[in-house]
């Protein structure tokens, strides 16, 4: 499958585990990725009437086959959940370097689901994911947590960080 890895990354917060899927080519030509792959996963895994802030609502992280690539502005990231605000999809997509680095973890969508005891952050490699504490960061500006872990995972990190509104549950953060 020229262009896919043919794998998505599940973290499961709740049970603070993560585990590798893989899709076939027909998944790949049938999706695209990117947004189609983020709106398939949510169609598929969210039960109808959940509430966007239970543990049961996904947030997806989502990347498509030219990520990467020579191609002009091709290298955007997507991410898609259930929104808080009115209940209905939501994607946005999203420039710098996290594209990039996602697909050169090989997941084509990293999807997030439950709710941590504590508060953590993901770190992902090609091997998986692995949760850490991230009580440090907590309260923090957006600017500062990407700085803190960066400080901690190194400098050339990508950080994707929801700040004191989404850790407030602000409904349009």
């Amino acid at each position: 499958m020229f262009g896919y890895t043919g794998r998505i990354l599940h973290v499961d917060l709740t049970q603070g585990k993560s585990s590798i899927q893989t899709f076939d080519e027909a998944f790949a030509r049938k999706y695209l990725g990117g947004n189609g792959f983020a709106a398939k996963i949510l169609y598929d895994g969210l039960k109808p009437g959940i509430d966007p802030f239970s543990p049961e609502n996904l947030v997806v992280f989502a990347v498509g086959p030219v990520t990467d690539t020579p191609f002009p502005s091709t290298s955007r990231a997507y991410a898609a959940t259930k929104s808080p605000l009115n209940g209905l999809f939501f994607d946005s997509t999203f420039g710098g370097r996290f594209a990039i680095t996602q697909k050169r973890t090989g997941f084509e969508a990293i999807v997030i689901s439950g709710r941590a005891k504590e508060p953590v952050y993901l770190r992902v490699d090609e091997n998986g994911a692995q949760l850490k504490p991230a009580a440090a960061v907590w309260g923090k500006t957006t600017k500062e947590t990407v700085e803190a872990l960066q400080a901690a995972e190194g400098e050339d990190a990508d950080v994707v960080a929801i700040g004191p509104a989404g850790e407030n549950l602000v409904r349009y953060a």
